[in-house]
């Protein structure tokens, strides 16, 4: 397969052909990096550096994203390495921006290696003149030679990332069409300068066209991916690095999810849970079974809905009460659908919208719906469900389910759950 991205010809930049080659195959020889990281006879520090797609902001309350993910993934392919990963990435920068703080944010920490992910910003300008299209995008190019040339200055070795695809409702400022252009250009970057490429744009693009509900779930929303695609990201630059396939799909979310609120369960300090409506009674009865001096309130959220996206609609209010932690378990009617886009969509933003905007102050379960129906899951909700739960733990989120081989309902489940993380908490009842 080839994918050509069209690139203005007006400042001397060509059309360029991205061939479907290993995303490690730009560099002419392997990078000193992994040679370090192989021989574990030093610390090897890498620093990721970029904008609010790495700087985790979004997708799951601000826990963790690539970079994190990205130690992850280097932590499986060099089990014996001393390897530090730091994630310099804020939100709303450009490339322009970074250039700015590489000193501060990056150099000063004397990496062995710079990943870099910028352009999203970049690219955010609307519908321009021609010229001044060709313009910006020869400022952008000319940025990234400055950041790799500063790199290479301080012995930091460099590997360029694509971004994600977007959603059409990126437009008018983010035009999904300009996202391939300003892949295109990083690829030709990394091919003047001889640096290696984390091509995340092609590959993302190829699952788009062939598998589109995998690549719905690497998404959060419409610009920003979900946990899932950040293991994604982490898989393709770790690979890019060692020239090794790695998976992280089974990494889950950190466990105790939410160690503060559970000691101050059972301290007796006062803490405000938040639960869907039908729900909110019975998250009641299993913290108070569990932590008898427990001092709490369970907010039901105002969420008396008709139809999945009403019900995403009413998780709004999450923020505003600020809770310790919320449980999400939609009623098994709501998850009957006709577009799977949309539904897929709406429960990304109901988990969204559930979670802090950044920082990690309070964090999101989900609860699996099917538990409310006696016996087997109906075949009609079943994929809703499935769907459901899909996303949850593509948002790094914990999953609440009937525990294999148990008949035990819903009620059953939480006290199970809650008795879990006060013994990963180091707990007893």
């Amino acid at each position: 397969m080839k994918k050509i991205v069209n690139l203005s010809s007006a400042v001397g930049i060509i059309s360029l052909s991205v061939a479907s080659l290993p995303l490690f195959a730009q560099r002419s020889e392997p990078l000193k990096t992994a040679r370090l990281l192989s021989e574990a006879c030093e610390p090897v520090r890498v620093v990721c550096f970029g904008d609010s797609i790495t700087g985790a902001y979004y997708h799951s309350g601000g826990r963790r994203a690539w970079p994190e993910m990205l130690k992850v993934a280097l932590n499986t392919l060099y089990p014996k390495a001393d390897v530090t990963v730091i994630n310099a990435g804020v939100s709303g920068h450009s490339s322009g921006q970074g250039l700015g703080r590489i000193e501060k944010d990056v150099l000063a920490h004397t990496p062995h290696l710079v990943v870099v992910m910028f352009g999203m910003n970049d690219l955010c300008y609307g519908a321009v003149a021609p010229e001044k299209d060709a313009a910006i995008k020869t400022a952008f190019s000319g940025r990234l030679k400055a950041i790799v040339e500063k790199c290479r200055a301080a012995r930091a070795e460099v590997i360029l990332c694509t971004q994600n695809p977007v959603y059409p409702e990126a437009l008018p400022h983010r035009p999904p069409e300009r996202v391939g252009e300003f892949a295109g250009l990083i690829l030709q970057t990394g091919a003047e300068l001889k640096v290696p490429v984390a091509d995340i744009y092609t590959e993302w693009e190829t699952l788009r066209k062939t598998d589109v509900r995998s690549w719905r779930l690497l998404m959060s929303e419409t610009v920003h991916p979900s946990m899932a695609g950040h293991k994604r990201m982490a898989e393709r630059v770790a690979e890019t690095l060692s020239g090794r396939a790695v998976s992280l799909a089974d990494v889950t979310a950190e466990q105790p999810v939410c160690e503060t609120a559970i000691t101050r369960l059972k301290d007796g300090t006062p803490v405000v849970l938040a639960a869907t409506e039908a729900l909110a009674p019975l998250v009641a009865a299993a913290v108070s079974n569990r932590f008898p001096k427990a001092v709490f309130t369970v907010t039901p959220l105002p969420v008396k809905a008709k139809t999945f996206a009403a019900f995403a609609n009413g998780c709004r209010g999450v923020r505003s009460q600020a809770p310790a932690l919320v449980f999400l378990s939609p009623a098994p009617d709501l998850l009957m659908f006709d577009d799977e886009e949309a539904f897929v969509r709406q429960i990304s933003w109901a988990v969204n919208w559930s979670l802090p905007f950044a920082g990690s102050a309070w964090t999101a379960v989900g609860v699996d719906p099917a538990l409310w129906l006696p016996g087997e899951e109906e075949p009609d909700r079943a994929e809703g469900c499935r769907l459901f739960e899909a996303v949850v733990r593509a948002h790094d989120l914990d999953w609440i389910a009937r525990p294999s081989g148990m008949k035990a309902g819903l009620a059953a489940a939480l006290d199970r759950w809650f008795s879990a993380q006060a013994a990963a908490c180091g707990h007893g009842k």
